[in-house]
């Protein structure tokens, strides 16, 4: 797949699509899209997004349809180096979201959000501000809406020229909103980034980085959220060892 300036190869694992490629590259890759206004939809996949691709078929569909699909799993990588077929690192979600925030500073780019409490996006947004002055912030709106709402929102989209697009709506919302709508958003850049908004606001706090490397945020999050997300990672990592073993089992028996 020829994105601009990189060639970036889409293979499979687990009988999914990823895309091998660096976070640096996808950064370049990202600003080569906003000067020449080509439109570009990231999406991550992980366990969860795995999981939801299997049991799905709208979420596979907008997954499959995005022009960068982006490893943000460290399982994945290691899935990935099982197969033969390794990729170069994981690219996070929130690592990314916090880089181009800051590029977007220094080249005078402009972003919009869209997601979340209204509390928690002023509180994200103050941070953004005091950290990256020179940052435009074309427009935010809560993530708290119908579809009756989506043509309006689309147009304040549109009216505020930005440059990104940032959704911080839960999966497979956010996907399968942006790719049902994103030939009518004129934002060139359309990019989820999950719970990254309440992390930049203060009001979830992020693994450690060690937990980060060894591909342990799902434990930390089970940690401060177990209601909410033990039965979650139970389901999700189970299908994941079990799709690993059955096709580590099937190459084998090629």
């Amino acid at each position: 797949m020829c994105t601009g300036g990189v060639y970036v190869e889409r293979i499979r694992i687990l009988n999914v699509y990823v895309d091998k490629v660096s976070l640096n590259e996808v950064k370049e890759e990202i600003f080569n899209a906003i000067e020449k206004r080509e439109k570009k939809h990231i999406v991550y996949l992980n366990a969860l997004k795995i999981y939801e691709i299997n049991k799905d078929p709208l979420i596979k569909k907008a997954i499959n349809e995005a022009e960068f699909i982006l490893a943000d799993g460290v399982p994945l990588v290691w899935v990935s180096k099982l197969f033969n077929n390794p990729l170069p690192g994981r690219v996070n979600g929130t690592d990314l979201f916090e880089l181009l925030l800051e590029e977007c500073g220094k080249r005078s780019r402009s972003v919009y959000f869209l997601g979340s409490r209204e509390q928690v996006l002023l509180k994200m947004i103050d941070y953004i501000k005091e950290k990256h002055p020179k940052l435009r912030i074309a427009g935010y709106r809560n993530g708290y809406f119908t579809d009756i709402d989506d043509e309006r929102i689309i147009n304040e989209i549109n009216a505020s020229k930005a440059d990104i697009l940032f959704i911080g709506i839960s999966s497979p919302k956010k996907e399968v909103w942006a790719n049902k709508h994103k030939n009518r958003i004129t934002v060139p850049i359309i990019k989820g980034v999950g719970g990254s908004f309440d992390v930049l606001a203060g009001t979830v706090s992020r693994a450690p980085k060690w937990m980060q490397k060894c591909g342990l945020e799902w434990l930390h999050r089970v940690i401060k959220e177990p209601k909410r997300m033990l039965k979650r990672y139970l389901i999700t990592n189970s299908y994941f060892l079990y799709l690993t073993i059955k096709y580590l089992i099937a190459r084998k028996d090629r």
